[in-house]
């Protein structure tokens, strides 16, 4: 047989052989084989991940499993829901939780006590899941294991904690985005799902398929940068791969929205308040374009500004612009110039400079604008609702600017703050009639029920949280106590 005609005949073969596929793939749809689940397991790399919640000897309530108490605080649950109880689930991270405090005074017990005062009829139960340092892609499995609880509502508010790991989050994005890209694709035909369960009794998760296809994984709890003793100098703006971290963000709060939607769990998005008026930049860096002449140049006209302040503000406030416009990426130059606007008057002004401040922040413990930006657009491109805490305390903070008028930190509510947005959460509920409202004058027994509550508080639980916001501050100001920071395998110190 010719040459050509052997290449021909092998290469009719070949085609012979894959239009078999499509065929194959064709009756799988037709026939309905392998028809998808929903995908809803966090794409994220774990080395291991542990229940939060367990059953006590009794076998009649969860609680908070204790090998989990270093990150949750204690909370429980009947284990048989009452038919008449109303089920709710709060995820998130130390604000949620309610620090530097606790549960007894976090939003989620307001909402509670709140709940009981303006539908009384009903049994109120809300759960608090916040993890201390915990981000959106470590709360995403803790969020699909209470599904198991019978949950009637999801509240979930992140946003502060995404750069808390940023080195070692942005390896396991960075390792398992082509291996979950090609999974993904394959995963959308039927036939190979239909194959992957023929093979192995069910289809196993995208988790389980790349967790054996690379090594980069996420400890089994959390390691943040800053509880390592040079934390606060492995921070820079490369380290952080922003952009990166935040388009993973949005994945994960649409994993989220998938798994209660698919669930039929209603869900409630909230935007986490910061400290703008308050809260200087954790670390400053100057642009790479930046030369040294023009960094010690900003360093002199820094200090003039300060004085300045004291004895001439517009000239202090036109020096503070012109160092700002000399180096756009520096961000302490911005949070003076906010300072120099709001005691100017100037205070939408203040407000941009201060924005400005936290963005450029390369130590970013506060959730930035380009997050804020992506939890808005994933919750209008779902349908979902979110209640914006940052701009709910503006309106009854000092200057109208969220400082320390209604946070204790860069970010915690204060108590008062706190029964601010459980007011503001049983108010969108109603609206979204997702709950009833039996008495018209609610508000008023509520708040007599919160401060009953914080009257039978004892001192020991205040003076805790005094000092654990101290060591809060000081964990934020990079003088964590842990072990030296390990990074590609050089101790940072």
């Amino acid at each position: 047989m010719p040459k050509n005609r052997k290449l021909l005949f092998r290469c009719v073969a070949v085609l012979l052989g894959l239009s078999v596929l499509p065929l194959f793939e064709m009756a799988c749809r037709i026939a309905g084989w392998g028809a998808d689940r929903p995908a809803i397991d966090a794409f994220a790399e774990f080395a291991a991940v542990r229940p939060l919640f367990r059953l006590d000897d009794s076998g009649k309530r969860y609680h908070v499993a204790e090998d989990r108490r270093s990150f949750f605080a204690e909370d429980s649950f009947a284990a048989q829901k009452p038919p008449d109880e109303f089920r709710i689930f709060v995820f998130g991270g130390s604000t949620v939780q309610g620090r530097p405090y606790s549960v007894p005074t976090a939003f989620g017990t307001f909402l509670e006590i709140g709940l009981k005062n303006a539908v009384p009829s009903k049994r109120w139960e809300v759960v608090n899941c916040g993890g201390v340092s915990y981000a959106s892609y470590r709360l995403l499995p803790i969020m699909q294991e209470c599904l198991s609880y019978e949950p009637d509502l999801y509240i979930l508010c992140t946003g502060h904690n995404e750069f808390l790991e940023c080195i070692t989050y942005a390896k396991v994005i960075s390792a398992a985005s082509i291996v979950s890209h090609t999974y993904r694709r394959l995963h959308g035909l039927n036939s190979f799902r239909l194959l992957q369960i023929a093979m192995g009794g069910t289809a196993p998760s995208e988790s389980d398929a790349t967790r054996r296809s690379h090594d980069s994984v996420l400890a089994e709890e959390v390691d943040a940068l800053l509880d390592h003793q040079g934390g606060l100098e492995a921070y820079s703006r490369a380290t952080l791969h922003a952009d990166r971290v935040v388009a993973t963000f949005g994945h994960n709060l649409q994993r989220a929205i998938d798994l209660s939607g698919h669930a039929g769990v209603p869900m409630l998005l909230m935007r986490p308040p910061s400290n703008l008026q308050n809260c200087p930049p954790f670390k400053s860096e100057f642009s790479a374009r930046t030369d040294d002449s023009a960094r010690r140049q900003i360093a002199t006209d820094l200090k003039a500004a300060g004085r300045l302040q004291t004895t001439n503000m517009n000239e202090a406030t036109d020096l503070l612009e012109q160092i700002t416009a000399a180096d756009e990426r520096f961000a302490f130059s911005w949070y003076q110039l906010g300072q120099a606007y709001m005691l100017s008057g100037r205070t939408d002004d203040a407000v941009v400079a201060f924005r400005r401040a936290r963005n450029e922040d390369v130590c970013p413990l506060r959730m930035t604008s380009d997050l804020g930006d992506m939890m808005f657009s994933v919750a209008e491109n779902n349908n979902t609702p979110l209640l914006d805490i940052h701009q709910l305390l503006q309106k009854t903070a000092r200057r109208n600017i969220v400082g320390d008028s209604v946070l204790v930190d860069h970010i915690h509510p204060s108590f008062r703050s706190n029964q601010t947005i459980a007011f503001a959460v049983i108010d969108r509920l109603r609206s979204l009639n997702l709950i009833p409202m039996e008495h018209k004058e609610w508000q008023a027994s509520a708040q007599t029920a919160f401060d009953d509550h914080l009257q039978s508080l004892d001192n020991l639980y205040f003076l805790h949280g005094q000092r654990t916001l101290k060591s809060l501050k000081a964990w934020a100001q990079g003088r964590g106590d842990g072990p030296p920071l390990s990074v590609s395998g050089t101790e940072t110190r």
